[in-house]
């Protein structure tokens, strides 16, 4: 998980409303990204062999979310504007 770099984990600290991050803590936070990521991917890999179908699909993601107990909410408007004029 070296891919994720210093700089990408301080602008998702920054964005989180985390003003600074000690260099103890990047490794601490690829580990976990690395836990979370391996757990939703076995999930959506379970959610898409009860589909029976061999490509993964958005779909297969968000059923697995949910399966491991995270809401994401999921747009069908993708594509148009929000704002309104």
């Amino acid at each position: 998980m070296e891919d994720i770099t210093k700089p990408s984990i301080t602008r998702l600290a920054r964005r989180a409303g985390v003003k600074s991050v000690s260099d103890d803590c990047f490794n601490a936070i690829r580990h976990l990204i690395a836990n979370r990521l391996d757990e939703l991917i076995l999930a959506a890999l379970i959610v898409n062999s009860e589909h029976q179908t061999k490509t993964l699909m958005s779909d297969d993601v968000y059923d697995a979310f949910s399966l491991i107990g995270q809401n994401v909410t999921q747009s069908s408007d993708l594509g148009t504007s929000t704002c309104s004029k």
